[in-house]
């Protein structure tokens, strides 16, 4: 059940020419202009944190279709890149012990039209421009984003409806005979589902197995949302099928894990 007023979900027009998604630092405007729907982006000042101004009349992508659209679907979904995540307070997780850390990400914001009953995906929208970073060696790193925000030990709490954010939840287990320092850690979110509970989206909860420093990483994906998130619904399928034993490079700083 979508809760009244929320800007995720199916959203109709009725009778109005234009929609208006508003969140902290990123807004949207849909602009029905007979067959043809303008989209309006407005970002955050990276100084001020105020809403830049935007000119309909020539800041828009414009769309053209058979018909009028009625409703436009609003969905989450997770970034394009893996994300390079720091913990807020380095730390040095000993051998055979586990420990939880819950990091908010930006999403972005998948449209689509609704035509028959199904939604039509029309764009997805970065709601905050994120810094991009290499992750690995020369040979087999990836290119990543780095988000601002750090990993904590305590659980926060957001509104994913004043900010388009979700919280994940990552299960650092050390399973080798040695010490894993926790400095910098690359996730992937492309098998994760998305949940909404209350007003907070969480992610599918990702577990990651040091092995030592000789060893890639082992990754399980859950198909669940996390025992923290309160009668979940799942609002976005993950891209790629929640799995289990994942092998990825995933600390920095430490050969080939």
């Amino acid at each position: 059940m979508q809760p009244k007023d929320s800007k995720w979900g199916s959203l109709e027009f009725s009778d109005q020419k234009e929609l208006r998604l508003e969140w902290e630092g990123f807004s949207i405007r849909l602009i029905r202009r007979d067959s043809d729907l303008l989209l309006v982006e407005k970002r955050g000042d990276e100084t001020t944190g105020e809403l830049q101004e935007a000119d309909p009349d020539k800041d828009f992508q414009r769309y053209a279709f058979e018909k009028p659209v009625t409703s436009i679907r609003v969905q989450p979904a997770t970034p394009a890149r893996p994300l390079v995540i720091q913990p807020l307070h380095p730390l040095k997780l000993a051998p055979k012990a586990t420990v939880d850390f819950y990091v908010s990400i930006p999403v972005d914001v998948q449209l689509s039209t609704m035509i028959a009953k199904e939604a039509v995906p029309l764009e997805c929208l970065r709601s905050e421009i994120l810094s991009d970073t290499w992750f690995g060696d020369q040979v087999s790193g990836v290119l990543c984003y780095a988000i601002k925000s750090r990993a904590r030990r305590e659980c926060p709490s957001i509104d994913s409806e004043k900010t388009p954010r979700a919280l994940c939840k990552i299960e650092i287990q050390n399973t080798s005979s040695e010490h894993l320092p926790c400095e910098k850690f690359c996730i992937r979110l492309e098998r994760c589902h998305l949940w909404r509970a209350a007003g907070t989206i969480w992610t599918s909860p990702i577990k990651i197995r040091y092995r030592g420093t000789d060893h890639l990483s082992t990754i399980d994906y859950s198909d669940s949302a996390p025992e923290e998130a309160k009668n979940p619904i799942r609002i976005t399928t993950a891209k790629e099928e929640p799995l289990s034993g994942v092998i990825r490079r995933t600390f920095a700083g430490l050969g080939g894990v």
